[in-house]
């Protein structure tokens, strides 16, 4: 193959041609950024460079041959010709340029980062440590490692490379399968060459091989380090439990006032173990993870309170029923119960309802005093148990109600209402974060309605949320979904390390300002409950100092990607959530509030049945992305919280075994502020303020079946909506009574005024980048080709930043950008989309048919659309996952590019053209469905006459970013001049979606032929001095007058033959009537009607038109009589 030098394209006037054409056409590139011959080849080699390595690029250039002409074939096949032959640097400039290119292209691949989800390797590292075997790479690599540790590391280093070299290798084939299509399409050859193909699977293997190899080795040594420390935890755990019973255990069950009451507790609790083991056998899960030989596996006669309670267990039991006793023992029975015959746990509920205890004070007098879940807490560590474990004795008691019920065999609603309602009074007094210890109860109270309830309605309705749920769910399920959380997760990241920098600057630095500091350091004593004094001041530095250097150092964690690296999980972060998880360490409800299967619908689901079990396997992307980040936020917390206190780090803890001191209530303020990050704060009950009050009422609102769909995700709108004001500038620092920033302090604060003006410094400097005077607030040119991409979806709640940026690009750019900035885009950027137009717009349509009083008929068919268009929606949510395989189909055949219209007259058709739109369809094809026409025609776009066409929609699924069709001149210019698309295109025709097509068809060859030709050539509308406001004007005259003929001439019965050879077209002669009567204005409806109306009434009939639907004859009146 004879090789071309950079001289010879250069001074190649095809060449020169070609690639400029190209570039322009394909890349998006400018002219005047083409003039240089040498850009015109650097760009040129830089872009196939990134072909060879890329596959967004790969696919482009794909859909762009597919799509392209023969002529653009052609000079594309040229190209590809020229970079064959000449892809050879011949210095070391071209050398580092090529290095450069290359790299570029893979680091933007979203390829590169696929390997790190194929996981491999740790299962190995736990079973090493299992076997007492210790994993270390740098032992390994300094030769100091033992051979099991060595054996170790190799298998888990070869299952993560086996794992992502198959990835990468399917990655690489499917890319190079791209390019040999695209050189088939353009004539370059006939046919795919199979070998290449083969060739690059197997090269392609080989750096994702190297790079799961390493992750393999490091998911072993992590997870070997987690279950090493997770034995010392157990060890420390079981030492707490044992040294607990032998001293504040044994002053129960010996003291004569208590010990009968705690003996009748442990035997209760014994009985009750096999109906609730999970949660009464913590003891057994805390033996399993020691060794069988460990001395704390063994008890001494010595140390036996109950005869025969011997293990680990039965002491743990035992301290359960020391703690209940110390809360029961001054409780008096239940009036009208004698005293023994109440249930501890039923007294036990009872006070914890009350939130009061009878206590004896320093002075030795018995007095009543208030508790809370952290006095809890502080109790049962004393008895070497957990917040968690208290929630078994809750669920102790409703397991003792059921085996009552298992003998009447039934379950009354109102004694489910009086159980849901003494738990709901417990969650007021006892609640932390997100978890409460009463789920474990309320999980009994569903299992014996479920097995006891006789309530037929009621089981329906629970199936029925069940679905709703699964619906809900799946309509996450999507590629797309994941990478648009995963990009947030990763954006949201930096702005967390930016409002930690901030409060822990305001931290060290503002305290020691002049009266500032004072001021600071007092109010926060004064939120506390502290009085001020000039010691507690003092306190409160020292404390302040201690937490701003913690929160730097969350900053610098956070900058740096601690536990966020992709494919390399932080130690502290495995161990912590291998921790919470384990049941032998009584933390399993708080992780189970945190790390959710489905988000909005994930909270007291049984999501192991049916339909919910679906949804949740297809949202294990969205799970692992979700707890990812939630498991990074939860250990920076948590070792921001304990620097604060005594500079120890949450490693030191873990390491030490002591992961049972950290407590609940530290660990629950870490949960909060990972579901902040992740937008799930579902809790807001209880908190002071109107804004709470809101959120909690429009998030329980929008949970029922009807309210969710309208809003299927409340939590996601709610949460994004507080991100935005925490972080606006300026206004950020007032809650103004609303309770929006939930008693944050001046550090808080000040710290998400940097975040907020980081993002919005970012998004601007986007906004002037990637954006011009035709780009709209959430529109960016697209950095991978020509044309536009929308990136609100991807934006999700930072849309509301890129609303404020390009308010003021707008405002910075008054002379270049003529559009002024719209409300509409502010309503988008708060609503993220979630809000259903069609249902509000149903209750309007049912407003004005109210209102009307003269029944047109009008109203009555918008209803029916609106409900058939509700319905169909909503059996589309349940579909929303197909659109995965619509966009991989797509990608593959131009033929289900082009965009389809789901709108039809029939109402039946339409239904299920709505509820079918997430599969893949083809336009202009007959097409059934259970009976229904679901064949679609082209959408019509008012200002093309070609058909709309989703370019590259598996750029979508995979980066997140909808790519938009290359605008043509007109299309620019409206975009330039701010026209909306209500001002091109032509109204609508009501009831008639065919029509309006039609319409909108004249309209786009008017904008394509007299509209275009005005805007090239004019000379006055080109003339220097005209400015844009009076060229909006000149433009809007003509649209106006092209949507108006438009729509005549659609509506001209002349234009159709509606007798042909003697026969009529009824069909066609009334939906005409019809559209022409619609098209009529509301007084001269109103008025034909009412003569309609007095007409039939004289026959004796008295019809009205909306029942008889009879427009010929109210077109004949209208022209016989109001024309």
């Amino acid at each position: 193959m004879e090789k071309l030098t950079k001289e010879e394209l250069v001074n190649s006037d095809t060449f020169m041609d070609d690639a400029r054409g190209f570039l322009l056409d394909r890349v998006g590139e400018k002219a005047e950024d083409l003039v240089d011959k040498d850009k015109v080849y650097d760009k040129f080699i830089k872009h196939f460079r990134y072909q060879n390595v890329n596959e967004v690029t790969a696919i482009n250039d794909l859909i762009y041959a597919q799509n392209a002409d023969d002529d653009r074939k052609q000079s594309f096949a040229r190209l590809i010709d020229a970079f064959d032959k000449s892809e050879s640097p011949d210095s070391a400039g071209d050398y580092a340029t090529a290095i450069t290119n290359y790299a570029a292209g893979i680091l933007t691949a979203p390829s590169t980062y696929a390997g790190v989800l194929t996981g491999g390797g740790a299962k190995v590292g736990t079973m090493a440590a299992q076997k007492g075997v210790t994993l270390g790479i740098r032992q390994v690599l300094k030769g100091q490692a033992s051979k099991e540790s060595r054996d170790a590391l190799i298998k888990a280093g070869t299952q993560g490379a086996i794992r992502a070299g198959a990835l990468d290798s399917a990655i690489a084939a499917t890319q190079t399968v791209a390019q040999e299509q695209t050189r088939v399409e353009t004539g370059l050859q006939e046919d795919i060459r199979s070998g290449n193909v083969a060739l690059s699977a197997v090269v392609g293997a080989v750096p994702g091989g190297i790079v799961g190899g390493v992750q393999g080795a490091n998911r072993a040594v992590t997870a070997n380090q987690a279950e090493l420390i997770r034995n010392n935890t157990a060890k420390f755990n079981t030492n707490l439990i044992v040294e607990a019973n032998t001293k504040q255990t044994k002053k129960i069950f010996t003291d004569k006032k208590t010990s009968s009451t705690a003996k009748e507790v442990f035997s209760e609790l014994l009985s009750l173990k096999e109906s609730i083991p999970v949660k009464l056998e913590r003891g057994v899960e805390l033996q399993k993870a020691l060794a069988p030989d460990d001395p704390l596996v063994k008890t001494s006669k010595g140390d036996i309170l109950v005869e025969g309670a011997f293990s680990i267990n039965d002491k743990y039991l035992q301290n359960l029923s020391a703690f209940a006793t110390e809360f029961i023992k001054d409780i008096p029975p239940l009036e009208g119960i004698e005293e023994g015959a109440e249930r501890f746990t039923s007294k036990l509920a009872r006070v914890f309802e009350t939130g009061q205890i009878k206590v004896t004070n320093k002075k030795g007098k018995e007095v009543i005093r208030k508790f809370d879940a952290d006095y809890v807490t502080k109790k049962a560590n004393e008895y070497g148990l957990t917040f968690d474990d208290i929630g078994a004795l809750l669920a102790a008691e409703f397991s003792r109600a059921g085996k009552t019920l298992n003998v009447a065999s039934q379950l009354s609603q109102a004694e489910k209402k009086a159980r849901l309602e003494s738990l709901d009074a417990i969650d007021r007094t006892l609640a932390i974060a997100e978890s409460t210890i009463t789920n474990p109860a309320r999980a009994v109270v569903e299992e014996l309605e479920q097995k006891f309830g006789k309530n037929k309605i009621k089981k329906a309705n629970t199936v029925m949320q069940n679905i709703n749920k699964a619906r809900i769910g799946l309509m996450t399920v999507q590629l797309a979904t994941t990478t648009r959380n995963f990009t947030n997760g990763y954006m949201r990241n930096y702005i967390y390390g930016f409002d930690n920098l901030g409060a822990g600057l305001y931290n060290l630095v503002a305290q020691k300002l002049p009266f500032v500091g004072d001021a600071s350091l007092k109010g926060r004593l004064i939120k506390q409950g502290i009085e001020p004094t000039e010691e507690q001041i003092k306190k409160e530095a020292e404390r302040a100092t201690k937490l701003g250097v913690a929160q730097l150092r969350t900053a610098y964690d956070s900058f740096f990607l601690k536990d966020l690296t992709l494919g390399f999980t932080h130690a502290d972060a495995k161990v912590l959530s291998t921790l919470m998880k384990d049941p032998a360490f009584g933390k399993t409800e708080l992780q189970k509030s945190l790390f959710m299967e489905m988000g909005d619908v994930a909270n007291h689901a049984n999501i192991d049945t049916g339909l919910l079990r679906i949804a949740r396997n297809l949202n294990k992307l969205n799970t692992l992305s979700d707890n990812m980040f939630k498991r990074a936020i939860l250990t920076r917390e948590l070792n921001k919280a304990l620097m604060a206190v005594d500079g120890t780090t949450l490693n030191d803890v873990l390491k030490a075994g002591k992961f049972s001191t950290i407590s609940d209530k530290l660990i629950g303020e870490g949960m909060e502020k990972a579901l902040d990050f992740t937008y799930q704060t579902g809790r807001f009950k209880g908190k002071e303020g109107v804004f709470n009050t809101a959120a909690q009422a429009f998030i329980d609102v929008s949970q029922t079946q009807l309210g969710s769909t309208f809003v299927p995700f409340p939590r996601y709108l709610v949460n994004q909506f507080r991100f935005a004001y925490e972080h606006a500038p300026i206004l950020g620092l007032f809650d103004f009574g609303s309770g929006i920033l939930n008693k944050s302090d001046a550090a808080d604060r000040f710290g998400k005024q940097m975040g907020g003006l980081a993002t919005l410094g970012a998004l601007y400097a986007i906004r002037d980048h990637y954006g011009d005077e035709t780009t709209g607030a959430f529109e960016y040119k697209n950095p991978f080709g020509s044309g536009l991409i929308d990136a609100q979806a991807s934006l999700g709640p930072f849309s509301v930043f890129a609303a404020v940026a390009d308010f003021f690009y707008r405002r910075n750019n008054p002379d270049k950008v003529n559009a002024p900035f719209e409300l509409e885009t502010a309503v988008k950027a708060l609503g993220g989309g979630q809000f259903r137009p069609t249902g509000l717009g149903l209750v309007d349509e049912f407003f004005k048919e109210y209102q009307q009083g003269v029944d047109t008929g009008e109203n009555d068919l918008a209803i029916k659309r609106r409900l058939t268009q509700w319905a169909g929606n909503y059996a589309n949510t349940f579909t929303v996952g197909a659109g995965f395989l619509k966009d991989v189909v797509a990608t593959i055949d131009p033929e289900y590019r082009i965009v389809a219209d789901n709108n039809d007259i029939n109402l039946i058709d339409y239904f299920f053209k709505q509820a079918t739109r997430s599969f893949p369809t083809t336009v202009e094809q007959e097409n059934k469905f259970f009976g229904a026409d679901i064949g679609r025609e082209k959408f019509q776009s008012p200002t093309r006459t070609t058909p709309l066409i989703n370019v590259n929609p598996f750029m979508r699924q995979i980066t997140g970013l909808t790519q938009r069709q290359q605008r043509n001149v007109a299309e620019i210019e409206f975009d330039r001049l701010g026209l909306k698309w209500f001002e091109i295109t032509p109204k609508r025709i009501k009831g008639d979606p065919e029509f309006t097509s039609k319409a909108k068809a004249l309209m786009a060859e008017s904008v394509e032929n007299e509209i275009t030709n005005f805007i090239l050539f004019d000379e006055d509308y080109n003339n220097p001095q005209t400015n844009n406001i009076t060229k909006k004007a000149l433009i809007k005259s003509m649209v106006n007058s092209a949507r108006g003929q438009a729509r005549k001439a659609v509506l001209n019965p002349n234009m159709y033959n509606i007798e042909v050879d003697g026969e009529v077209d009824i069909e066609l002669r009334d939906r005409l009537s019809q559209a022409r009567f619609l098209a009529l204005s509301k007084d001269k409806r109103v008025m034909v009607a009412d003569y309609y109306r007095s007409l039939t009434k004289a026959d004796g009939l008295e019809q009205e038109l909306g029942d008889t639907k009879d427009y010929n004859a109210a077109m004949y009146i209208y022209k016989e009589y109001f024309e």
